[in-house]
């Protein structure tokens, strides 16, 4: 099963992070499925910090030597191994890959946080067996992104799909069609900002559990929805208008996702 599911980009601040915490807790708590996020930004760790996890012992003790099990900790319904943001010894990033394939068996999804730091990313894709690009809709982040599918493809890494994160005033950015003409990726979420999120980050706490009404949860849910094979949540619109008129391109993404994913 290729469980291992890596979220990238090469430019910090895009939300990369927050959307890979937001989809094991979706997957975990929505669709009941065994979690481990796995935070290997390594130099520049906030998984921990967001979690308000203890950080004891780390993913750089687990590089190191530690058994990966010491390592891991439980919070909102899924697992977490934090990286450390003060270890003072020489880590191997490619280790990443072994540590994580004895584990693929115990959980259903295994995702993987990376560092936008070009060197750190490549042992990220070596260890995944898909990857998720995440970009927001400007022509400075998508540019960048683009590097990070450049890498993926390097490394014959499949690469499933764009989310398109913190969509601020459509009139002055790159619409889904325009990104996946750039790109010649699928776009499978588009997230706009929400003042929500800023609660969400000082209760500690996934959005996805502290409020799954919120526009941002449910997008996502879509989208783990696709990963797991569950059917999209519809609304009741779309009993009334057939679906080809009301389906959005990311939405058709997503099915077309749902089909192929496990190929």
């Amino acid at each position: 099963m290729s469980n291992i599911l890596a979220f990238v980009s090469i430019k910090g601040g895009v939300g990369k992070t927050t959307l890979a915490l937001e989809t094991a807790s979706s997957l975990a708590n929505q669709y009941d499925k065994r979690v481990l996020l796995v935070d290997a930004n390594f130099s520049a760790p906030n998984i921990g910090l967001y979690l308000d996890l203890t950080n004891d012992l780390t993913l750089h003790d687990a590089l190191n030597g530690t058994m990966l099990h010491n390592v891991i900790y439980e919070a909102h319904g899924f697992d977490v191994i934090p990286a450390s943001m003060n270890y003072h010894e020489d880590v191997d990033p490619y280790k990443l890959a072994q540590l994580l394939e004895k584990y693929k068996s115990r959980y259903d999804y295994i995702i993987i946080d990376s560092s936008p730091n070009y060197k750190e990313l490549r042992p990220v894709i070596a260890a995944a067996d898909k990857v998720f690009l995440v970009t927001s809709p400007d022509n400075v982040t998508l540019t960048t992104t683009m590097k990070a599918a450049e890498v993926a493809r390097e490394q014959e890494t499949p690469i499933e799909g764009i989310i398109v994160n913190k969509i601020r005033s459509p009139k002055h950015e790159f619409n889904l069609k325009e990104i996946e003409t750039i790109s010649e990726i699928p776009v499978l979420a588009k997230i706009k900002e929400h003042k929500k999120m800023a609660q969400a980050l000082f209760e500690k706490s996934p959005i996805t559990v502290l409020d799954s009404n919120n526009p941002i949860s449910k997008e996502i849910n879509s989208f783990a929805s696709a990963i797991c094979g569950s059917p999209e949540k519809t609304t009741w619109i779309d009993k009334f208008i057939p679906l080809k008129d009301v389906v959005q391109r990311e939405r058709m993404n997503r099915n077309y996702l749902r089909e192929r994913f496990y190929e």
